[in-house]
Formats: C-alpha cells, sequence, structure tokens
C-alpha cells in the first residue's frame, strides 16, 4: 500500500473549506495578514482629523493620527490520530484509510466553520478578547416546543420573516452597504420563515435560488445559506450569550436557558483567515501493526463592524 500523499490531501482540505460552508466565501478574506499561519497582523489607519469650517483663530493646534493594529491568533483544529491495521487494507473490499481520512477531513472542516460563526457572534475590539455579544433580536413568533436545539426543552418562540425586515432596517440606518448581506439560518428557522411567508413570498423566495452557490433564496435583500445549526446561544442574568460548542467543557445542562440562533451580516462586516494546514502521516507501526495519521487546519475570524451583524436568538417563553 502506497503513504499518504500528504500534498494531495492538503490540497484537498484547502479546495474543499467552503464545500456546504458557502457563506464562509462572502466575507472579507484576510489570509494575506497571517504571520507563521497562525497569527492575524492588521495594521489600522487612526480616525482622521477634524473638519472646520471658516476658521477666524489662527493658529490652529495640529493633532498626530494615531496608529492601531489588529491581532489575534487562529483557532487550530486537530483530528484525532487514526489507527488502520495493515491486515484491513488487504482483507477489506475498499480502501478503508481513504474512507477514514474522507470523512475526518469533512468532520474538521465542518468544525472549523462551527467556530468560525462562534468567533463571528462577539463585537470587534483591536484585542479581539470576544467578550462582548453581538448584537441580538429575540424571534417573535408563536411558541413551539418543537425544533428545539439539542438538549433544550420548553417553548420557544418561532423565526417569522418580521424579523428579517427588523434587521434590514437596522443595517439600512447604520449606512451598511446594502449588496451583499448575508443571512445563515438553521434549517428550522428556514421551515419557520418560509411557513410565515405567503405563496408568492415563497415562490419569490425560491426563484432566486442559486444551489451552486449554496444560496437557499433571498429575501428583502438577504442571500440565505441554510445549515443544520449555526449558533448556540446561552441565557445568563438575562443577558444572551454565544456558547462555544467546541470548548472542552461544553455540555448542554442548561437545558431551559440555550436556545438556537442564526445569523445575519453583510459580508464586509466580518473576516476569515486561513493559516497552516497539515496532514500527519505515521505509516507501519510496528506497535501499531499499521498506519496512524491525524490532520490539522488553523482558521480564525472576527467581526469588523457591528452595526452590520445581528443574531436572531430564539425568545424564551416562560
Amino acid at each position: 500500500m502506497m503513504a499518504i500523499q500528504k500534498e494531495i490531501w492538503t490540497k484537498d482540505i484547502i479546495d474543499n473549506l467552503f464545500k456546504n460552508n458557502e457563506f464562509a466565501q462572502y466575507a472579507f478574506n484576510a489570509d494575506q495578514y497571517v504571520l507563521a499561519g497562525k497569527v492575524v497582523h492588521i495594521p489600522q489607519a487612526g480616525a482622521p482629523s477634524a473638519i472646520n469650517k471658516n476658521i477666524t483663530d489662527f493658529p490652529v493646534t495640529a493633532v498626530k493620527r494615531v496608529d492601531v493594529e489588529v491581532l489575534y491568533n487562529l483557532d487550530t483544529f486537530y483530528s484525532t490520530p487514526r489507527h488502520i491495521e495493515k491486515i484491513e487494507q488487504y482483507e477489506l473490499s475498499y480502501d478503508k484509510r481513504q474512507s477514514a481520512m474522507g470523512e475526518d477531513q469533512a468532520a474538521l472542516i465542518q468544525a472549523a466553520m462551527d467556530s468560525l460563526l462562534y468567533r463571528w457572534a462577539f463585537k470587534p475590539s483591536n484585542t479581539i478578547n470576544y467578550t462582548t455579544p453581538a448584537n441580538v433580536i429575540a424571534t417573535i413568533g408563536d411558541a413551539t416546543s418543537e425544533d428545539l436545539i439539542s438538549g433544550a426543552t420548553g417553548s420557544r418562540k418561532v423565526f417569522t420573516k418580521e424579523l428579517v425586515g427588523k434587521i434590514k432596517k437596522q443595517m439600512d440606518a447604520a449606512n451598511i452597504p446594502p449588496d451583499n448581506r448575508i443571512a445563515v439560518i438553521t434549517a428550522f428557522h428556514h421551515q419557520q420563515l418560509i411557513d410565515s411567508m405567503s405563496d408568492a413570498a415563497q415562490t419569490n423566495f425560491y426563484r432566486t435560488a442559486d444551489v451552486s452557490k449554496g444560496i437557499i433564496g433571498e429575501y428583502l435583500g438577504f442571500k440565505f445559506f441554510m445549515r443544520s445549526d449555526v449558533l448556540r446561544f446561552r441565557k445568563v442574568a438575562n443577558v444572551w450569550t454565544p456558547v462555544d460548542t467546541l470548548a472542552s467543557g461544553f455540555a448542554a445542562s442548561d437545558k431551559t436557558l440555550d436556545s438556537a440562533s442564526s445569523l445575519f451580516y453583510q459580508q464586509n462586516c466580518v473576516e476569515r483567515a486561513k493559516g497552516q494546514v497539515d496532514i500527519f502521516d505515521n505509516p507501519n507501526r510496528a506497535e501499531y501493526f499499521g498506519d496512524i495519521f491525524s490532520m490539522e487546519l488553523r482558521l480564525g475570524g472576527r467581526q469588523r463592524r457591528e452595526k452590520g451583524v445581528w443574531c436572531v436568538v430564539e425568545d424564551i417563553v416562560s
């Protein structure tokens, strides 16, 4: 059996990074600012000087522009090392190693995209401390105890088309560009949205779908993308806070306080950055009687402009 072709698999991970996660292509690409494959460093110009009209008092005091920098680490994602016995390579009717690598690659990319959405759920800051949650708007539809996020109990208000109009109004008022506005919604929110539309609105929504680009439809200027899950929020001290479902200590324990969330944003108001991608291959390990391989991917991102990012969270019915 031939050893794993690392260059081919590394390229394959990069090429498939946005497969089934096409929404991530609609974001500011900061790859050029990645240092050593793991850190993003972006020089940022300071505020412009004040503009005065019809000055009569001279001299005018000169001011110096203070430039800042954006600096943050990319998240690192690791696949658990996979063990394939040599005997399996001869006895099975298919290549188990290639099959396992394909599955691990898909899981690695999915986890990285889940984390990217989580990073976008925090307001921007130069220190990128991911502590201040993004703008939140709660659902306003009828109560339901169905279609809840995994582990949640109780009832939540459903997603309706009126929420899209509310977010559009907020973006318009903040002078957010009207082009390339994106909505990444859960599968349940998608169905609830459609159920709240008239037959004519549903037809218009689906008429603008572009399956090749992952777009399931358009409404009020937003291109809609669908995922099984988008974000998880938890109500702590009456404040909605994003939950990192990939954190080692994560548990869906607050069953009555957790809600699903969908994300709305304008393309230039969020940022993504890809770093190092590696394949580790240790063939013919005597102590394993076979091969060991694993994968590593660095990916990160941030909000760039808070007025252009909104999270729609299912309101809890008391």
